[in-house]
């Protein structure tokens, strides 16, 4: 059984932050996303960071730098991975990399290797989902959903794809852009989350400029059935880290409000 059925199954929304694995170093990327589990997430998105993301802004961007430079590698990833399993055996848990790092490592070995450290699904931002029959087998292999991210421009023939290749969730991108910017949400979300409910029959989980609880909840109300906070978070981790708080409070106090309201909404 996936743990994605959690988010079907559930009576209110879900909150599956991200976090990016190594940063702002590799322990403390570690004690950060302990916080997150700890505090009631119902998911983990875990970025694997690279040196050009292109979907994301310059907040993740700059920590992939900081990290990279801090010595992470996909060896210590997989590590951190079974570790964080160990601690959150329930809670489903979504890699998000560029399609390089499989390239790099080989396709099947990079998909069985952390299928085996633990993870549930595989979101790759720069993998259309029409060109993702080339790993589709491995995940189909290894268990493993493939996460793909609908846009506002998504077409009704293109969703139908998802519903043929992708599982777990959709991920709804509700601008157009990059992560970290909360302005210009499309006009149309309703109709969105409409779509993606009927066409894809997964749930639809919002992503990108979603970083305070009021946000979440009017994602929710126009349909969504869960949200992903990035940059805000990231940016937290390393305030707190910076500030010397290992314990990360501005991380717990943010994911306290964020589960309430979600959950609430």
């Amino acid at each position: 059984m996936s743990r994605y059925n959690h988010f079907s199954k559930k009576n209110c929304a879900v909150y599956t932050p991200y976090a990016m694995l190594g940063y702002p170093t590799k322990e403390s990327s570690l004690k950060a996303i302990d916080v997150l589990i700890e505090n009631g997430v119902d998911g983990l998105e875990l970025g694997l960071p690279f040196r050009d993301p292109m979907a994301d802004g310059p907040v993740i961007e700059k920590a992939g730098n900081v990290a990279l430079d801090n010595g992470f590698d996909v060896e210590w990833a997989l590590s951190a991975i079974r570790e964080i399993r160990s601690k959150a055996s329930d809670l489903p848990v979504t890699l998000m990399c560029y399609y390089n790092m499989l390239v790099a490592r080989g396709a099947e070995k990079f998909i069985r290797d952390f299928a085996e450290a633990g993870i549930d699904g595989l979101l790759v931002p720069d993998l259309p989902v029409d060109f993702a029959d080339e790993i589709l087998p491995y995940a189909q292999k290894y268990n493993v959903k493939l996460v793909f991210i609908a846009s506002p421009l998504t077409s009704v023939e293109r969703l139908e794809m998802f519903r043929e290749r992708s599982g777990g969730f959709v991920y709804l991108v509700t601008k157009l852009g990059i992560t970290g910017v909360s302005e210009g949400y499309a006009d149309n979300l309703a109709e969105l989350f409409d779509n993606l409910h009927e066409h894809t029959g997964l749930p639809a989980i919002a992503g990108f400029g979603i970083s305070e609880p009021d946000q979440a909840e009017y994602m929710i109300e126009k349909g969504a059935q869960g949200v992903i906070t990035g940059s805000r978070l990231v940016q937290l981790i390393g305030q707190d880290f910076d500030g010397g708080k290992l314990d990360f409070p501005s991380v717990k106090e943010h994911t306290v409000k964020m589960v309430r309201a979600v959950s609430h909404a």
